[in-house]
């Protein structure tokens, strides 16, 4: 029996750079490095889990107008560090990386200024023992998968190239 859990999300910093290849007035490809914060919030057991991420996202962007572009692509994490469950690190329970897909949009405000909006899903089950099967009261068998999901709010300022 597979079950959907769910947990309440936090909110997290996402910070980093990127640089933007325009390979047309329309079509770009985007390089980004950035610290990403993820973790949840489980009243029902009191918990609260911190997985902090660097993350090298890969985006493919489309300008639909001059100021409104929308993007998708992939990524790859590596965990930093986060909550220690157990008094162990946190990658005694969940994976060292993680992988998956964003797809978003970006409006240009004012000058250098913008605003993204991606959201973020991750592939990858990233708790550590991923094939396990953990038994319930009724002796029926649970796979126990977590993928990362995050949505991402950012404001951007461009560093332009002079000429």
């Amino acid at each position: 029996m597979n079950g959907v859990g769910f947990r309440f999300n936090k909110v997290e910093p996402t910070f980093g750079f990127f640089y933007h290849f325009g390979l047309s007035e329309t079509y770009g490809i985007r390089v980004n490095a950035q610290y990403m914060g993820l973790g949840y919030k489980a009243k029902d057991i009191g918990t609260d889990v911190d997985i902090n991420y660097l993350t090298f996202p890969l985006t493919f962007h489309y300008n639909a107008t001059k100021h409104l572009s929308f993007n998708s692509g992939a990524y790859l994490s590596f965990t930093l560090g986060g909550t220690k469950i157990n008094n162990e690190d946190i990658t005694k329970t969940y994976h060292k990386n993680d992988y998956g897909i964003s797809i978003g949009g970006e409006h240009d405000l004012y000058k250098n200024f913008s605003l993204s909006v991606n959201y973020v899903i991750g592939l990858k089950n990233i708790w550590l023992n991923d094939n396990a099967t953990y038994p319930d009261p009724l002796n029926l068998t649970l796979n126990s998968k977590y993928t990362n999901r995050a949505l991402q709010f950012t404001v951007i300022y461009k560093f332009k190239k002079t000429s």
